[in-house]
């Protein structure tokens, strides 16, 4: 049973992404709820506190995304790995408020935001460190993924959080399911130097044709 502060950050969500972040105030969401300002006040004092709270909630989203993933998982670590990040993007679609245009913006507007996403960064790093020494350890890759891990790991954050932004200004009429399958392209190819030909075998079939930008501002049919 969702409680009242699932109500507000549900409807919060919704505005946000609808309306973007600086055009709806807590007064409209209140009043979108049918509740007094006071009532909703009463879970978030202030609005930084409901995108705090999405934030967050953003962050549980990618780990049960990760969790569902994990338990198709198969015997090829590669194919896993690029399973867990097409779930992590499909997944920020439904928190395009943070992620779209202003994602800079917005977070170094909350300090309390900020600081989530700096120590969820270490968190990130952690991850792909030890990623990066089972997918050598499995042939997967060679052995400088490990050695350019740190480096590759800033690389790995920037596209991970800045494709929506990228698309936004040259592959407008691009679908959903496009951006992100547009995206894990751009994304593994950091990777590509790396692998062994066993690995070029896993991610290279995956991988769609990454056209000139040109060709990909015409209407869908």
């Amino acid at each position: 049973m969702k409680s009242r502060k699932d109500d507000i950050l549900e409807v919060a969500l919704r505005l946000f992404n609808e309306k973007g972040i600086d055009s709806v105030t807590t007064r409209d969401i209140a009043k979108e709820l049918k509740i007094s300002l006071g009532n909703l006040t009463y879970y978030f004092p202030f609005k930084k506190d409901i995108v705090l709270a999405l934030a967050q909630h953003l962050a549980i989203a990618v780990d049960e995304a990760l969790a569902i993933n994990a338990n198709r998982a198969t015997d090829n670590i590669l194919l896993d790995y690029f399973n867990q990040i097409e779930a992590i993007f499909i997944t920020q679609f439904k928190y395009q408020f943070i992620v779209h245009k202003r994602y800079g913006e917005i977070i170094t507007s909350f300090p309390e935001v900020q600081k989530f996403v700096q120590d969820f960064l270490k968190v990130r790093f952690d991850s792909w460190e030890q990623l990066s020494e089972q997918l050598v350890k499995q042939k997967f890759a060679k052995s400088n993924l490990v050695e350019d891990c740190q480096s590759h790991s800033y690389i790995l954050n920037i596209l991970a959080l800045y494709w929506h932004q990228e698309f936004l200004i040259y592959s407008p009429n691009l679908t959903d399911k496009q951006k992100v399958q547009k995206a894990l392209s751009i994304f593994f190819q950091s990777y590509k130097p790396y692998l062994t030909q066993k690995g070029l075998d896993t991610i290279n079939p995956l991988l769609i044709k990454l056209d000139h930008y040109q060709n990909e501002n015409r209407p869908n049919n």
